[in-house]
């Protein structure tokens, strides 16, 4: 009878212990989730506003020669887009129609990215391109949402009769979520004011406009218009021709073949194998190299060319 009273009082002294230690672990299990969950929407918002910024470099920057305006228009539509393809907290599926999302002890909505220009940031052309190309300065992004917590008693084991705890279980409302830092109180709402920022526009050969080749015979009517256009106003912003070699070859022999000043430009690619072949009407073949690239007279644009690789952004291919 002794080992039986003594067996059941360790058995009730086990199911107390037992008891109190769930209050514990369900309190545990739960706030841990809660912040998991809170964690991963967080770097959501962090990363719609880190999105709006690498995806406006793939957007149409300027057309050459001098025309920058495109960067604006790019801008403006950076946090709308973002803002668009973040609603639902995942980029990789775009559904519209979900500004709320619910997961197991949080909520998320009102995701929202904006954008605009950051002028601080700033990368000016030399004296001697400042006619065809403009700093553009660039971008800042930020975003913020609202979590909240749902599911989560406010009150648990803490009010009335035997009440084990002397504080609420929780009473933390919505939580104003920023891409960085934290939010600052303006207008009676908190607002994100931290932003990350990136500077745009390399001012690179862009588009099948700008992507075509110039043959030195073909002059302003060739296939990189832009281009030529581009370098033709650096020359002639440097070139100064007095004349004096002009007027040398008339006096001696009545005529001057070639206007020394005039602009003459060849442009080849790949696809003419970086030389350019037109033949002049003379024992010369005419077959030189004009761009940098394969067999460059220049090691370090000839090193540099045969480096590349054939698989997508220079990775190394399989």
């Amino acid at each position: 009878m002794v080992r039986t009273r003594e067996a059941r009082r360790r058995r009730g002294q086990a199911m107390v212990e037992m008891a109190l230690g769930l209050l514990l672990f369900v309190t545990v299990l739960i706030f841990g989730i809660h912040f998991a969950e809170v964690g991963y929407l967080s770097l959501k918002v962090q990363e719609a506003a880190t999105s709006a910024l690498w995806d406006t470099t793939s957007a149409k920057m300027h057309e050459l020669p001098g025309r920058f305006t495109h960067v604006e228009n790019a801008i403006k539509q950076a946090g709308q887009h973002a803002t668009e393809r973040y609603e639902d907290f995942d980029g990789r599926t775009s559904r519209h129609g979900r500004p709320k999302i619910v997961q197991v002890f949080t909520s998320a909505e009102g995701l929202s990215v904006t954008c605009e220009e950051e002028k601080h940031l700033s990368f000016k052309p030399s004296n001697s391109t400042q006619d065809v190309y403009e700093d553009t300065g660039g971008m800042r992004c930020t975003a913020q949402a609202r979590l909240a917590p749902i599911r989560i008693p406010e009150h648990f084991v803490d009010r009335g009769q035997g009440a084990l705890f002397d504080v609420p279980h929780y009473m933390m409302g919505a939580i104003p979520v920023c891409a960085i830092g934290r939010p600052h109180p303006g207008n009676g709402n908190k607002k994100c004011r931290g932003a990350y920022a990136l500077l745009l526009d390399d001012w690179g050969l862009a588009g099948e406009a700008e992507s075509g080749e110039c043959k030195v015979l073909d002059e302003g009517n060739c296939g990189n218009k832009p281009y030529y256009d581009s370098t033709e106003l650096v020359y002639k912003d440097h070139v100064k021709v007095d004349g004096s070699s002009e007027k040398l070859a008339k006096e001696i022999v009545g005529e001057s073949p070639i206007d020394p000043g005039k602009f003459w430009m060849s442009f080849r690619g790949m696809d003419s194998d970086f030389k350019e072949k037109e033949h002049g009407g003379d024992k010369d073949p005419n077959d030189w190299v004009t761009t940098p690239g394969k067999k460059s007279p220049t090691s370090g644009y000839k090193s540099s060319f045969e480096a590349r690789g054939e698989c997508f952004l220079g990775a190394q291919c399989p």
